[in-house]
């Protein structure tokens, strides 16, 4: 579960559908921000009206993720790039510890099978 602003979103890295949805929303995200910046951003910066449209992508990627409607939901301000920015690194923590967990969980089972399930 994704929670922010204690909202909560339903998220499961390890869920196929989820999987799937989050690894071609991603795909489109970064491959959009690389885009944009390649060719909007000065010297690694950008100015106002790129911050409104690194906002907007964001906004794509959760709605991706998510569903629609649920940028507007989570997002307390319309253009502020810091509160995305910490939702997408919350966001990929989350899926970060995720996986993590699944990893330790196939771990323990491989224990387990290999000693014929004795502790």
């Amino acid at each position: 579960m994704f929670t922010w602003e204690n909202k909560n979103y339903p998220f499961d890295i390890m869920d196929a559908d989820t999987m799937q949805v989050f690894n071609k929303a991603e795909k489109e995200f970064w491959g959009a921000l690389k885009d944009y910046e390649s060719k909007n951003a000065k010297d690694g910066k950008i100015d106002a009206e790129g911050v409104r449209a690194e906002c907007r992508m964001i906004d794509t990627f959760f709605e991706n993720v998510f569903g629609s409607g649920k940028a507007k939901e989570m997002f307390r301000s319309r253009f502020s790039l810091s509160e995305r920015t910490k939702a997408v690194k919350k966001l990929y923590n989350l899926k970060k510890s995720q996986m993590e967990e699944h990893n330790s969980r196939v771990a323990e089972l491989g224990l387990l099978i290999s000693s014929g399930g004795e502790d």
